[in-house]
């Protein structure tokens, strides 16, 4: 839920902004319209959605498509916040009780109203069910529905016993592997010293009613498996051409042996750039490492709907490599927050004994990891992208030495890099300025939270920055940009002076006729609040005029 203090910040970015950029999973913005019937509907829709997924806060008396702090804040109404408690407790089902708020702002007073995360699935009293996915809340469909129970802990397949199958029906082998994995990577040596039963008891792989699916994953004989389990599959693809493929394997086994047999596939198809460094030999970069590649198939196996009847596919392309996943994203996840959102299992005791035994770090690290050792090979960053049944990574191959170059240099001259820096740095190869909310979208973090990070950066001397308060832009030294971008990028991309942009923009509308805060933007490098004020400036002078409101809004010379 957000404090008034956050919500402030983000209302002072509604000059240049419409509403809708500023939500998220958790922030909603309503405009105060229609009779009162009417808006408690579309209240209660809004906060059923809000509690079937993290919770939130919906701000009441903000209007969309607009670009200016005026006219989206509009105010509320005659209103009465017990009444509106009361017509959202009972138009729910389970019923939700909320806190509402008051925010006092010059153009109008607004409403806070907090919602609490819930025991989903909730819907309003009129049979409604939504779910905020992203920034939409979208209808609550049977299999969003069961994937919303997976994820409250309700419904764990990986923990129900498996009818007709026994201790016999687990391999010896690879149990005596988990054994060897235990000591290998678990952190607590106390499993290594049980017995074979209160070993699998410990990790609740068997229980007095017999076998978990768990256990059945991790340590089953192939015919269980495929007689049980038939969805259980990882097929590895290599792609020499887009649509071709050279070599397939269809791993079919329990986990560990099919970790076994991903580890040779990885080692036989990854390919070593070997860079010659001055004064230090040759440093080798691979397209990628088992580390990485175990982190993204365990995550797949670990995070899978296991109540789809298919498999997860790891296909390797040259300048690429894609795993998909059966099973969306749960809980609130998506592309936008994966690196900070807090932990959520589909299957829980997968996830708890495969932390237990040292492969998968349940405190949600496994991300972090496959995103940091990217970047330090030099590659960019890792891609996620979903869909109500899928997850996908992407895993770009492609190697940029210099930057590889860099950061392992920084390593030998005791100046490590955290995941941020990393992050931070990288985004400077696709963006020659960044101010705190770009910054904000490349760490999936506040912008307060960016803000500090790019300060720490400039702090340590990584960068320089341009202007001050909130409108600072950073970018690159010159000598770091030099060998990061290449020394003709960089002259290619130093941003104007306010009074270059301003005589480019006369000169552009004399040749197009138009323009807008986007167009302004690229040749600039300044951000969409420093162009709004450029543009005003202007206005301001009799020089231009602007057009339309929105997303078609626009810039002419004036007559």
């Amino acid at each position: 839920m957000r404090s008034k203090a956050e919500i402030r910040i983000l209302l002072k970015r509604l000059d240049g902004e419409p509403a809708d950029a500023l939500e998220d999973e958790s922030l909603e913005f309503k405009p105060w319209e229609g009779d009162l019937k009417t808006l408690h509907r579309l209240l209660r829709e809004a906060v059923v959605c809000l509690a079937n997924a993290r919770g939130g806060t919906v701000v009441l008396g903000v209007r969309d498509r607009v670009r200016t702090r005026r006219e989206a804040i509009q105010g509320v109404g005659r209103y009465d916040i017990f009444g509106l408690k009361r017509a959202i407790y009972g138009g729910t089902d389970p019923h939700i009780l909320v806190e509402i708020e008051e925010l006092t702002e010059p153009e109008g007073t607004l409403l806070l109203v907090h919602v609490p995360r819930g025991l989903p699935p909730h819907t309003t009293s009129d049979g409604v069910a939504k779910v905020r996915i992203g920034k939409d809340c979208r209808p609550l469909t049977g299999r969003l529905m069961a994937q919303m129970l997976a994820a409250g802990g309700q419904v764990d397949p990986t923990q129900e016993i498996v009818a007709d199958v026994g201790e016999e029906d687990l391999d010896p082998k690879e149990l005596a592997e988990l054994r060897q994995i235990i000591r290998r990577e678990a952190q607590s040596a106390d499993l290594v010293r049980l017995g074979d039963r209160p070993l699998l008891e410990a990790l609740g792989l068997i229980t007095d009613q017999g076998v978990t699916l768990a256990g059945l994953l991790l340590l089953g004989k192939a015919e269980p498996l495929k007689q049980y389990v038939p969805q259980h599959e990882v097929t590895f693809l290599r792609y020499r051409q887009r649509t071709r493929y050279d070599q397939r394997r269809d791993l079919k086994g329990p986990l560990l042996a099919v970790l076994r047999e991903m580890e040779q596939l990885v080692s036989i198809n990854n390919r070593i750039r070997t860079v010659q460094e001055e004064g230090f030999g040759q440093l080798e970069f691979p397209d990628f490492t088992w580390e990485v590649a175990r982190e993204a198939v365990l995550n797949a196996v670990t995070h899978r709907d296991y109540f789809q009847r298919q498999g997860v596919m790891v296909e390797l392309y040259k300048d690429r490599l894609e795993i998909t996943s059966p099973g969306g994203f749960i809980a609130g996840i998506n592309p936008d927050n994966i690196l900070r959102h807090p932990p959520a299992h589909r299957n829980e005791l997968l996830a708890r004994a495969l932390h237990s035994v040292g492969l998968v770090n349940r405190v949600g690290l496994g991300v972090d990891r496959i995103y940091e050792e990217l970047l330090r090979l030099g590659k960019d960053v890792p891609r996620y992208t979903a869909d109500e049944v899928h997850v996908r990574l992407t895993m770009p191959l492609a190697t940029n030495s210099g930057f590889a170059m860099f950061v392992a240099q920084e390593e030998r001259r005791e100046r490590p890099l955290e995941l941020d820096d990393l992050l931070i740095l990288r985004a400077f190869l696709r963006f020659s300025l960044l101010d705190r909310w770009r910054a904000a979208q490349v760490l999936q973090l506040t912008e307060e939270e960016a803000a500090e990070r790019l300060a720490s950066l400039r702090q340590r001397g990584y960068l320089a920055v341009r202007g001050r308060g909130r409108g600072a832009s950073y970018e690159l030294r010159r000598e770091l940009a030099d060998r990061l971008r290449g020394r003709a990028a960089v002259d290619a991309e130093l941003p104007l002076d306010e009074e270059a942009v301003r005589l480019r923009i006369i000169a552009l509308l004399k040749e197009r006729g138009r323009l807008t805060n986007a167009e302004i933007r690229r040749f600039s490098g300044f951000h969409r609040l420093q162009v709004y004020r450029l543009i005003k400036g202007l206005e301001a002078e009799g020089m231009v005029r602007l057009v339309d409101k929105g997303r078609s809004a626009h810039i002419v010379l004036s007559e």
